[in-house]
């Protein structure tokens, strides 16, 4: 022990004379260290903010989508779903079909041309976990009678109407007038690129605006969390047999999308902190070049040690610490750099930033192993140097 501590102090006094050099040899490892904590905490942010969204929408929620062309001459029809779910209320609470396109809207002066268009019906807003800031949803009957009617998101509200209530005002969307009768929360930043710039107007008008009768998906659910895995197999049946084939469509349950989505932010995030681990390896190199420098400068130095009795093991042990503490050093630097940087960064692109323990061990723990690794040659290179030869050197 006494051993080990002579040269963990001769180590930093090597460390603290030569500060610049230190500083230098740090960097890499400082920025490897960041770099991984920095990206793993936006890459759990992004995850855990993906994860919010959909279970924000429900447990009970399962997604039919149907490939258009799939099918062969055999289609899926609204009736047909409702009718499945009429027959089947132990699995299924309700139903609500989807049309989606991009439309352009206009109000006076203003106007957008990818504006994002939903046709759903009343039962959407139960289904989806809706949220309205004002007004009211679409009902049954305006459904049935086609009903020029929209709810609109925060971005219309804010560019068309300077944020005040656009309740009762008629708004034009692909040229034909609808009347507005709610607003949606504020679910993003309400920027035209955003999910608060679309209109929801009765699935009925919407395939006659956009002259589209096929429907392609449809948002159902299930009676209860426990009944959504049985909803599945049950349409994925009933799919089947209607159309003569189990390709063409997809049903999927929110558990299902969630594991899927989870599974693929995971690979992304790891994938992100192996990159950014090469810079870590790369601060490795950059020890390994300074320690050997530091051999040929301290040549003198190892053999009057060896002369008066070091042993081989005692300079190997002194440029090992030397190298394990610069790694340490520059991985506690870089784990503070990381996390407060991470912070800002989340912030600047509107994204948590979440500190995950078990990454900032491994990547500090992984600095360590940077320093070992590429501090042993060094050090045997210094342990093993001929004392006569190295009092000779100047």
């Amino acid at each position: 022990m006494t051993k080990f501590i002579q040269s963990f102090k001769m180590a930093m006094r090597s460390i603290s004379g030569n500060k610049g050099r230190s500083a230098l040899t740090m960097l890499g490892i400082i920025i490897g260290v960041a770099s991984v904590i920095i990206l793993t905490g936006i890459g759990e942010g992004s995850t855990k903010a993906i994860r919010d969204k959909l279970a924000s929408m429900g447990t009970n929620l399962v997604t039919v989508s149907l490939t258009r062309g799939m099918q062969g001459s055999r289609i899926i029809t609204v009736d047909d779903v409702t009718e499945f779910a009429q027959k089947n209320t132990d699995l299924i609470a309700s139903v609500s079909p989807l049309v989606s396109s991009t439309v352009t809207t206009k109000y006076g002066d203003v106007n957008s041309d990818s504006t994002t268009l939903e046709g759903v019906s009343a039962e959407y807003k139960t289904i989806k976990n809706v949220t309205l800031a004002s007004g009211r949803f679409i009902t049954d009957s305006e459904v049935e009678d086609r009903a020029n009617v929209a709810v609109v998101g925060s971005y219309i509200q804010k560019e068309y109407f300077g944020g005040l209530s656009p309740i009762g005002e008629e708004i034009k969307i692909n040229g034909q007038i609808f009347t507005i009768i709610g607003v949606y929360e504020e679910t993003s930043d309400s920027t035209e690129e955003s999910t608060d710039n679309k209109v929801t107007i009765p699935y009925t008008k919407a395939t006659r605006l956009i002259k589209n009768k096929y429907i392609s998906t449809f948002y159902v659910s299930a009676a209860s969390e426990d009944a959504a895995e049985d909803a599945v197999t049950a349409l994925k049946a009933f799919m089947t047999k209607k159309l003569g084939t189990d390709s063409g469509f997809r049903v999927q349950s929110q558990k299902e999308m969630l594991e899927t989505m989870s599974e693929m932010t995971g690979v992304m995030t790891n994938m992100l902190a192996g990159i950014a681990a090469i810079s870590l390896v790369v601060g490795g190199i950059g020890i390994m070049n300074i320690m050997l420098v530091s051999v040929s400068e301290r040549t003198r130095e190892i053999g009057i040690r060896k002369a008066i009795g070091a042993r081989t093991s005692d300079i190997l042990l002194q440029f090992l610490i030397e190298s394990t503490v610069v790694s340490a050093m520059g991985g506690v630097i870089g784990i503070a750099l990381g996390i407060g940087s991470g912070a800002g960064v989340g912030s600047l692109i509107s994204i948590e930033f979440v500190t995950k323990m078990s990454m900032v061990i491994l990547s500090f723990l992984f600095a360590l192993f940077v320093g070992i690794f590429f501090g042993l040659y060094p050090a045997k290179k210094a342990s093993k140097l001929n004392p006569i030869e190295a009092l000779r050197s100047e």
